[in-house]
């Protein structure tokens, strides 16, 4: 038989890499976790909180920056395209959205004004525990460019799981429901995460790092035999 690759992917790493790949573009696409109140209001993503707060200090029509473009483009393409297919396939009236172009300029990509209403409307609908999503926001953002990086969100992915699973499932209001995409989130979050894995990489460093002083040291019985051939 054929000698196998040293480097060759495993079944587990192609498992991994793929989960990881699935939770990017669940993060990057602004795939809908909760809505705000309405059908015309935008849904929660992490990453649209997180675009929010670039334009906190910044006054009505101004510039929001390209950081906060660079946040919110990925999302708009896709947003953009889904609501073109169902424009293509509705048999009702076409509304102002199917007149928008596709895809987006980049600098009409994002409104300050309007992020800054979506903050609003965020911290109205959670409250007291804006703080957390928030903070479960940015932790989601920063598990994706860790899973770009290493493949898998080391101990952010539970972070973003507790603190905006939580404070989405218990938040209840009119209109404020948790969406479809909160379930692949909450999923593939915690299957990046590596805290396990790193466990038992730990746990095999240990073992073969007792392995090597146990080969390195002589036994006993040895030492015993080589003195006993001496005094003969």
């Amino acid at each position: 038989p054929e000698p196998t690759p040293l480097h060759a992917p495993t079944d587990g790493m192609i498992r991994k890499t793929v989960t990881a790949l699935c939770f990017i573009a669940c993060v990057v696409l602004h795939v809908p976790l909760m809505s705000l109140g309405g059908d015309d209001v935008r849904p929660f993503t992490p990453v649209a909180a997180v675009a929010s707060q670039f334009v906190l200090s910044a006054k009505r029509g101004d510039d929001p920056g390209d950081a906060a473009r660079v946040l919110m483009y990925p999302g708009e393409l896709a947003r953009g395209l889904w609501q073109r297919a169902v424009c293509a396939t509705s048999k009702s009236s076409p509304s102002d959205r199917c007149d928008k172009p596709w895809p987006p300029p980049w600098k009409d990509s994002v409104d300050t004004d309007e992020l800054k209403t979506y903050f609003r409307r965020v911290s109205k609908v959670f409250g007291s525990k804006i703080t957390h999503v928030i903070a479960g926001s940015f932790f989601s953002v920063g598990a994706a460019l860790l899973a770009l990086v290493r493949g898998d969100t080391a101990t952010l992915g539970l972070f973003s799981c507790v603190m905006i699973g939580y404070p989405i499932m218990t938040t209840r209001g009119t209109g404020v429901q948790p969406l479809w995409g909160l379930v692949p989130f909450l999923a593939l979050a915690y299957m990046t995460t590596s805290i396990t894995s790193q466990r038992q990489a730990a746990a095999a460093r240990r073992r073969a790092k007792l392995r090597a002083k146990e080969g390195k040291a002589p036994s006993v019985a040895t030492t015993g035999e080589g003195e006993a051939k001496k005094e003969r």
